[in-house]
């Protein structure tokens, strides 16, 4: 059976979803990089496993005593906080990503504490955007849980703001695994663990 880490990387260069040099990522144009875990998605014994990998996370790390509810990042992390939300009893929360009235749908009440979930972080943004839509409704955000974390920066960028990132595996491990597949030139490999 394959490491949780070489799963994910065997996964990304099966789909090829292990490397793109986009000129801005959705987070924002400060990496020449994004490992696309997207396509997990579309693998559900993968999924699962990725899945199951994010609960003891969630249990081990964040600690199932230090909030209230849970929610996914539109889009990518909807379906990793559904399937913590169904594992844990915690029940869930929709963040809309635009509209009018509620940004929040679900029975938030001041001062309960959300734990957001997310499949990866380039920057911080979206999560950063996610938790200040649940505070404008009067929650509570301190942690969050990823898959990964693709940026040193962008840790410190949540924990500044209050924000204590959990993550699966790490970007290093991962990229060291694309690497033993033969999946990143030498100079790619170089260039992705200099920007971590």
């Amino acid at each position: 059976m394959y490491r949780l880490v070489d799963l994910v990387a065997k996964t990304l260069v099966k789909t090829g979803g292990f490397l793109s040099w986009p000129d801005k990522t959705d987070e924002g144009p400060l990496q020449p990089f994004v490992l696309d875990l997207t396509t997990i998605l579309s693998h559900p014994r993968v999924f699962l496993r990725v899945a199951s990998g994010l609960l003891k996370v969630v249990k081990e790390g964040a600690g199932l005593n230090r909030f209230e509810f849970i929610t996914g990042v539109p889009l990518a992390g909807i379906p990793y906080a559904s399937y913590v939300s169904l594992k844990t009893c915690k029940p869930m929360l929709l963040v809309r990503e635009r509209g009018r009235g509620k940004l929040v749908e679900g029975p938030l009440k001041m001062g309960d504490r959300v734990l957001v979930v997310d499949d990866s972080v380039v920057t911080g943004r979206q999560i950063l955007e996610t938790a200040s839509k649940i505070v404008s409704e009067g929650g509570v955000v301190e942690q969050a849980v990823v898959i990964m974390c693709q940026s040193g920066s962008a840790m410190e960028r949540l924990r500044k703001k209050g924000i204590t990132l959990h993550e699966l595996i790490s970007f290093k491990s991962l990229v060291r695994s694309l690497k033993k597949l033969d999946a990143l030139t030498d100079e790619e490999y170089d260039a992705l663990l200099s920007n971590e």
